[in-house]
């Protein structure tokens, strides 16, 4: 069998950008990278890398090996988490990657509560901000995500753990203050607040309304405009059930409740790889939490 090492060297190369860079991913030195990359090139009579002192590139030819390469890293570090999972229990840090809305809802705290009882051993690293991470630069295990562009990329996998539809919310403290609201067309006569801009179809029965709010106080955070929207700053649009519990509590109210809003469907998302034992388990229990929560609107 061919000497496969200078392969993970090349993709390790074009990972990192430089071979300063991969030697010291990799434990080597710059001149080892060097050496690998050249016996690469001269064993197979192709160039592989455009070098120059301040820029490296791969040719063409280099980066249609680096597909190859690169799968060839992924399955090798597949097969040593398959290999350490015949021997190793459910242990170490977790890192999750959550929004602040979902940080905040019952589901996932009982997941998490869940986590910390039944595998006392994984660590549970949470990650909390609402803009997309990298799975595979940024270290994440796990990441909960919304909406269809969570299937984009083909190197993750998606596992579906809820659909939850919009809904249009206000304090009723707020709502108290102001003539009741029972057409879609009032709500443009409100204060309102988003993290994305409002741009929503609202239907009821074979009507139809899109409602598209140009003045509204934006904010960076979920948690932040839901927090507002409980204080009676305005109104604005909430994922059922991010905003359960305040409903229920009466902190919220549905405004045009008879008004269905599109849904969004939430998913687990890990890198597309076999998985850690203690991945594994915390997929599970996100799994079965939210799946537990989502029957228990339906009785």
């Amino acid at each position: 069998m061919q000497d496969i090492k200078p392969l993970l060297v090349f993709a390790a190369v074009l990972e990192h950008g430089s071979m300063n860079a991969a030697a010291a991913a990799l434990g080597m030195t710059p001149s080892a990278v060097s050496q690998h990359i050249t016996r690469l090139e001269s064993l197979h009579g192709v160039k592989l890398l455009n070098r120059s002192t301040r820029h490296l590139a791969p040719t063409d030819a280099g980066r249609a090996l680096a597909v190859h390469c690169g799968r060839l890293r992924r399955t090798l570090a597949d097969t040593q988490t398959a290999l350490d999972n015949l021997k190793t229990e459910a242990a170490g840090e977790v890192h999750l990657a959550i929004t602040s809305g979902i940080a905040d809802t019952q589901m996932f705290q009982t997941a998490l509560k869940r986590l910390q009882r039944e595998y006392p051993n994984i660590r549970p690293v949470l990650h909390v901000g609402d803009r997309l991470l990298d799975l595979q630069q940024g270290g994440i295990d796990i990441a909960i995500r919304g909406g269809e562009h969570s299937l984009d990329n083909p190197d993750l996998i998606a596992r579906h753990l809820v659909a939850w539809p919009w809904q249009i919310c206000a304090a009723p403290d707020y709502l108290a203050q102001h003539p009741p609201i029972t057409r879609p067309e009032q709500l443009h006569g409100h204060r309102w607040l988003h993290f994305l801009p409002v741009r929503i179809t609202l239907r009821h029965g074979t009507e139809s309304y899109l409602l598209d709010i140009a003045d509204s106080m934006p904010c960076n955070q979920l948690a932040t405009v839901r927090s507002l929207t409980a204080g009676g700053v305005g109104l604005s649009l909430q994922l059922e059930g991010e905003v359960r519990q305040y409903v229920r509590q009466g902190r919220l109210a549905v405004v045009l409740p008879e008004w269905s809003l599109p849904v969004v469907n939430l998913y687990a998302v890990t890198s597309y790889r076999v998985q850690s034992a203690k991945t594994e388990a915390a997929l599970r229990v996100l799994q079965e939490a939210f799946a537990a929560a989502s029957s228990e609107t339906t009785e």
